[in-house]
């Protein structure tokens, strides 16, 4: 699957430059797509050649390769400066290849896989928390579904688009859930319950922690923030040794599977951890059945976890998984 729909016009584009009579020679293509414009190839050229083949949007007259009726349609609808297609595509562009490429056929089946994790508002609006979006599979085609407009990204959700209710309204009816606000309330209830488990689990290894190390007096006088403030930017307010006067351990309780790690960040918390430094903490609880199995601990996260490799972080939404 290509990754960008730039992808699209730089390869129809291309064909379109090249084709006579007879169509244009795959070979030609392939060189004019990788070295004639200023962008960057994201995507090679048989990917690129293979979806529009899909899409029928190119096609085959013997060996050479010609823009079908809807490619040329597509492209029409673009604007050219000078000879040359602009490669992002337009407004007109984009519906066009929504409703006549990606919410038909083959690409259907995978805008049904899709939105069968969506919820459905009273309204009959269709959302999923972009935590939840981040956990699909075929990320390549949700990002193209994005890029169309078909999906909507908000703060911390992705929407249907309105303008392709009506269309998808078959689909939709055999597959997105219904949440009801019971429903809702019973989902937000249950991740409450886990949040306080994990974060009573934590609080616990604090004490036995101190205790160990012979901070008895520390041990009394960790401060269980999040009981009290739930806009602290952080769960518990803990020492680092039986030196500390004051609380300089500022821990935030995230509670997961243990494969992959995914969690959360807010903008809140984000920058308590930036303006704390190595005293901001966020212990990882690895939970299975709503019982605590295994902390990770990650220490200064801004300059570490966020910043670790083996992770990629969502920069709009501060989520952090584990690749």
């Amino acid at each position: 699957m290509i990754s960008e729909l730039q992808t699209i016009n730089r390869f129809l584009a291309s064909v379109d430059a090249l084709e006579t009579d007879t169509g244009a020679k795959e070979e030609h293509v392939a060189e004019y797509y990788r070295t004639q414009y200023v962008y960057p190839v994201r995507d090679d050229f048989v990917l690129a050649r293979d979806f529009c083949l899909g899409a029928d949007l190119v096609g085959y007259r013997k060996e050479y390769l010609i823009l079908t009726n809807l490619g040329r349609a597509y492209l029409n609808l673009g604007v050219k400066k000078g000879k040359d297609h602009i490669l992002e595509p337009n407004i007109k562009q984009k519906d066009f290849l929504s409703r006549k490429v990606f919410l038909v056929s083959e690409n259907l089946d995978l805008v049904e896989k899709i939105l069968y994790n969506f919820n459905k508002r009273p309204n009959g609006e269709l959302y999923l928390s972009k935590t939840e979006i981040s956990a699909l599979e075929n990320q390549n085609f949700l990002r193209l579904l994005i890029q169309l407009g078909i999906l909507i990204e908000k703060e911390d959700v992705v929407e249907l688009a309105l303008q392709y209710l009506e269309l998808l309204s078959v689909v939709i009816s055999r597959t997105v859930m219904v949440i009801t606000p019971e429903a809702f309330k019973k989902s937000e209830d249950q991740k409450m319950e886990v949040s306080r488990i994990a974060e009573e689990y934590v609080l616990e290894s604090e004490r036995k922690r101190l205790k160990n190390i012979g901070a008895i007096k520390q041990e009394k006088d960790i401060d269980y923030v999040a009981t009290k403030n739930v806009a602290a930017g952080y769960d518990i307010a803990s020492f680092n040794n039986k030196d500390s006067v004051n609380h300089d351990r500022f821990i935030e309780v995230k509670a997961g599977k243990l494969n992959p790690i995914r969690f959360f960040v807010s903008k809140n918390e984000f920058e308590n951890a930036k303006r704390l430094k190595a005293k901001y903490y966020i212990y990882y609880v690895c939970m299975e059945d709503k019982k605590p199995k295994e902390i990770y601990i990650y220490q200064n996260p801004t300059e570490g976890v966020m910043k670790d490799p083996n992770f990629e972080i969502h920069t709009d939404t501060y989520e952090i998984s584990e690749k």
